[in-house]
């Protein structure tokens, strides 16, 4: 399947910062985001709703949301059934079966919540939580994550599975 996963949702219309509605609290149906940070990195979020909350951070909260983040070729993709963004697209607070894929590295993550930043990369859930890097299998209780994965921290007890060779 080589379609990219926005092919279905093209014909979403785009939102961009300063297009937000002048009313707060309005429902937006059917919402494409694009952004690029100080890093270069990419954002794309595709999500069924969006509202901007009146607060000073100007949190964005998402339904069923799906953020895909291009770190210099290597996709992130988030998805998740409800998702507050805020600090200009920097903080992000997932939750309701949250669910993160690195395609390229065999990194799948999945979670009930995560909280956490995008540009430091740190993010943590006191959740249960199901990994999936390369060949090995994860199940524990809680995570912590500092700089995009250079340091892990399973919080509770945790079970490991590694398989030693790939059964096709």
């Amino acid at each position: 399947n080589n379609k990219t996963i926005y092919d279905s949702k093209e014909k979403l219309k785009n939102v961009l910062l300063n297009k937000v509605p002048q009313r707060n609290n309005e429902k937006i149906l059917g919402v494409k985001i694009r952004q690029q940070n100080k890093n270069g990195e990419k954002f794309l979020i595709v999500a069924e709703s969006l509202i901007e909350s009146e607060s000073v951070d100007k949190k964005i909260i998402l339904e069923n949301s799906l953020t895909t983040i291009n770190q210099k070729g290597i996709l992130t993709i988030i998805s998740a059934g409800h998702a507050i963004i805020s600090n200009n697209y920097d903080s992000f607070d997932f939750s309701n079966k949250v669910k993160i894929t690195k395609e390229r590295r065999k990194f799948v993550l999945k979670t009930n919540s995560l909280t956490g930043t995008f540009e430091k990369g740190n993010y943590y859930t006191n959740e249960d939580v199901y990994i999936v890097s390369g060949n090995t299998k994860i199940k524990g209780k809680g995570l912590d994550v500092k700089k995009n994965g250079q340091y892990i921290k399973i919080k509770g007890k945790a079970t490991l599975n590694m398989l030693l060779a790939n059964k096709k």
